[in-house]
């Protein structure tokens, strides 16, 4: 691999001789191969996913998905990308002192002025450096110069440590520098494969492919539906490697707020295709969004919670369950759950949760009901998004092993919705059976929800002796210096 230099102020191409040739006629050639001739009279998309492999493997996806902008009249190229080097919050620019990035077929200007403006936003502070030997945005440079030929593009990769809050404040930023001549190109490979990625949860058989493919499929639709929250969950609770996970959806953000128009998935394939070798596979996916960029517009406030109806009751239900397939399979349920579900009523509400596992049959008479239950007291997100979280977290109750994938089928969930939390004035105010109680004491704390009192048949001092003991405190804690909150909840499950 050749090392990126500084030399009079442009960025030398780091991975020339190896992701894609370094003569300058052959690249030419094979870009040019590779996008095909002009399509007139198609409209030009406004943003794109293209992955960034060696041309080897990925160069046909992203030949079909960077055609489109053949003869386009776009005068910049905002350019995402994953650091796979250096590890950072929030997004990196290049070094103040590059004004272009070099390939064979010659330098590519930088927008200075785009980048003078994310430079004042928010999280645009990481460090430069990064730029140096990354791939992922030089790997389509090629294709841009010859796309796009003269066009500046503004280069910034995304770290690994940006959350999807700071996804959505990124996106804001670049809102500032988005009009009718702006293109966004967000490169990124999708499913990594095998013991070489740490990854390998499907057998490495004739399936495997397939397998990948309807992953990257269904993965790409939630990209393509511009559904920042679906696709963010698919991939994060799958633990998918998909390294470009954080620039799409930064990407996705922006289309969410600031575009009217719509996506399609061009192409997937995988890297198997070409090698044969099924003990290291990589997907590759094309997307393109067609449509015109708008003004940025503000979420609207979320609903206030109500009483759950019967349908979702049981979307609750099956998002708890999407989410624990997806996270012990690896698979696309929750990508699944999110296609079939519109967020919104009491799902898109703010709310306190908990996500109950119970054993059935012959386990549940052997080890007991409980298999775990965790989740969040205090309404601090969405519904939907709070299910997510406290089904992975019981899954992973520390009272228990972790729940496997072959258990999965034999379990039964239940979901507990909370009221908001209130001060009870001691013991005396608790109605066993209507209420969730959570009592505190010397820096500890406990919870018991509603139904614990019903299915267990305890008297009140029974109960709070339990409750104490959970915390860590004597059985008899509770009758003096303690302090409770008491809420209610909705508790619903699956058919028994």
């Amino acid at each position: 691999m050749v090392s990126t230099q500084l030399a009079a102020e442009v960025r030398r191409p780091a991975v020339a001789g190896s992701f894609y040739t370094a003569d300058a006629a052959r690249l030419g050639a094979e870009v040019r191969r590779l996008m095909g001739r002009p399509r007139h009279g198609v409209e030009a998309p406004r943003a794109l996913i293209a992955p960034h492999a060696g041309y080897v493997f990925s160069g046909a996806t992203a030949g079909k998905t960077l055609a489109a902008l053949q003869g386009a009249e776009f005068a910049r190229v905002i350019l995402l990308g994953p650091s796979h080097r250096a590890s950072f919050r929030g997004a990196a620019l290049p070094d103040r002192r590059l004004t272009a990035f070099a390939t064979p077929l010659g330098d590519v200007p930088l927008d200075a002025a785009a980048l003078a403006t994310l430079r004042a936003a928010h999280l645009f502070d990481g460090p430069p450096e990064a730029h140096d030997g990354e791939h992922c945005l030089e790997v389509e440079l090629p294709f841009l110069q010859v796309a796009l030929p003269g066009v500046p593009i503004v280069p910034i990769l995304i770290g690994h440590l940006t959350s999807r809050q700071d996804a959505a404040t990124l996106a804001r930023g670049l809102a500032a520098i988005i009009d009718d001549t702006t293109v966004v190109v967000v490169s990124s490979d999708f499913t990594h494969h095998g013991r070489a990625y740490g990854h390998a949860p499907f057998p490495a058989d004739r399936q495997l492919p397939a397998t990948l493919l309807d992953l990257a499929r269904r993965t790409a639709e939630r990209a393509a539906a511009l559904d920042p929250r679906g696709f963010w969950h698919q991939v994060e609770v799958s633990s998918d490697t998909v390294c470009g996970v954080r620039p799409i959806t930064v990407l996705l953000e922006l289309l969410a707020h600031a575009f009217a128009g719509r996506g399609r998935v061009v192409d997937i394939t995988t890297s198997a295709e070409v090698s044969g070798n099924l003990q290291q596979v990589v997907s590759y996916v094309g997307v393109s969004f067609e449509g015109q960029w708008t003004s940025w517009r503000e979420p609207p406030p979320p609903p206030p919670l109500a009483t759950l109806d019967e349908a979702e009751q049981r979307a609750a239900l099956a998002l708890a369950r999407a989410t624990l397939e997806s996270y012990l399979h690896k698979g696309p349920q929750l990508a699944t759950w999110f296609a079939n579900h519109p967020v919104a009523g009491n799902l898109a509400a703010v709310a306190g949760v908990f996500v109950t596992i119970h054993n059935t049959g012959a386990r549940a008479a052997r080890d007991g009901r409980l298999r775990g239950c965790i989740g969040a007291l205090e309404a601090r997100e969405p519904l939907v998004d709070a299910i997510v979280r406290a089904a992975q977290s019981a899954a992973n109750d520390p009272r228990f092993p972790p729940l496997t994938r072959d258990e999965l089928p034999q379990v039964r969930l239940e979901v507990s919705v909370l009221s908001p939390l209130t001060a009870a004035s001691g013991p005396e105010a608790i109605e066993l059976g209507r209420h969730g109680v959570i009592l505190a004491k010397g820096g500890r704390r406990a919870v018991f929800l509603p139904q614990v009192a019903r299915e267990t048949g305890w008297d009140r001092d029974t109960f709070l002796t339990q409750l104490a003991r959970k915390a860590g405190l004597p059985g008899d804690a509770w009758r003096s210096g303690a302090t409770f909150e008491v809420f209610t909840a909705q508790v619903f499950g699956e058919p028994e």
